[in-house]
């Protein structure tokens, strides 16, 4: 069961046919006059909590291509990475709402200062969906506060994404929105000005010193094909291979890339950046350690 409270503003009263198609419409229609672009994963969560079923990709898919007026952009998109979009707009439909419209500056600080104090404190429920992480913060805004309540869900929406993305009011802890001094960045930013290492266990051993760094990156690179890895498998290669854990806030940095970008890693290796935000550690060749020091000479 759920409570209508939790709904959007502009979602409080099912419409009286209760076909898929319909419903389905009826919600993006809600989600257009409060402001908030009807997402893939938008609308799962709001039906989800309409109706009490979590609707797969393929489902809400058919369901959006089976109602009249409504289309999905773009039309061909993997899983739930699309939009919904209606052929007729509601009246007075202005347009969505940005997250440059969610600072202090554009909302007023009376209620930017109230959204500030209650992401702070926290205490919203866990999305059982991280895709639903933001929906949940907003959610649950509106219900707590009333100046929030009397503010569209896409303008909360657009605050709650504000305030994890840019006003570092907000963090991650397994997935999910938690306040900022809850969050794993926080325990990384502090474990990295300390030298501390962030996930890993007192009765592990961890890599500690960047001799040990180097000299592991040196024995597992030369059992790889090419002499290279993909960063992202680093970490679960020194676990399995070596048999220890490899945190890079032990080395001052927050982030796997940044740590093996440091000039104490570039000695040896080279960190390649691929599309996708994807990188690539490679062991230098012979030829390059020696022009490089024909170069320093």
């Amino acid at each position: 069961r759920f409570q209508t409270s939790s709904l959007p503003a502009a979602s409080q009263r099912p419409p009286p046919e209760l076909s898929p198609e319909v419903i389905v419409r009826w919600a993006v229609q809600s989600l257009y006059v409060d402001e908030a672009l009807p997402r893939g994963p938008l609308l799962q969560w709001l039906l989800q909590l309409l109706v009490g079923v979590k609707l797969t990709h393929k489902q809400l898919r058919g369901f959006i291509e089976a109602a009249s007026g409504v289309s999905t952009d773009p039309p061909s998109s993997k899983k739930l990475n699309f939009r919904a979009v209606l052929e007729e707009p509601p009246a007075g439909f202005k347009g969505f709402v940005s997250e440059e419209e969610a600072s202090s500056e554009t909302l007023g600080e009376e209620v930017w200062e109230e959204a500030r104090l209650y992401m702070t404190q926290g205490g919203w429920p866990k999305a059982d969906d991280a895709s639903h992480k933001y929906y949940v913060v907003a959610s649950w805004l509106q219900d707590s506060s009333a100046k929030l309540r009397s503010e569209s869900f896409g303008r909360v929406l657009s605050i709650v994404r504000y305030g994890a993305q840019a006003a570092g009011l907000l963090g991650h802890r397994n997935g999910l929105l938690v306040p900022y001094a809850q969050s794993e960045e926080c325990e990384r930013r502090v474990n990295a000005c300390t030298g501390q290492p962030t996930h890993v266990a007192p009765n592990e051993v961890y890599v500690k010193t960047w001799d040990e760094l180097r000299g592991g990156l040196r024995r597992l690179l030369m059992e790889q094909p090419g002499s290279s890895v993909e960063v992202s498998k680093v970490k679960a290669l020194f676990r399995s291979h070596l048999g220890v854990e490899l945190s890079e806030t032990v080395f001052g940095h927050q982030c796997l890339s940044k740590l093996l970008g440091d000039e104490h890693v570039k000695e040896e290796f080279v960190l390649e950046s691929f599309q996708g935000n994807r990188y690539l550690l490679r062991m230098l060749t012979a030829e390059e350690l020696s022009a490089r020091a024909s170069g320093a000479a």
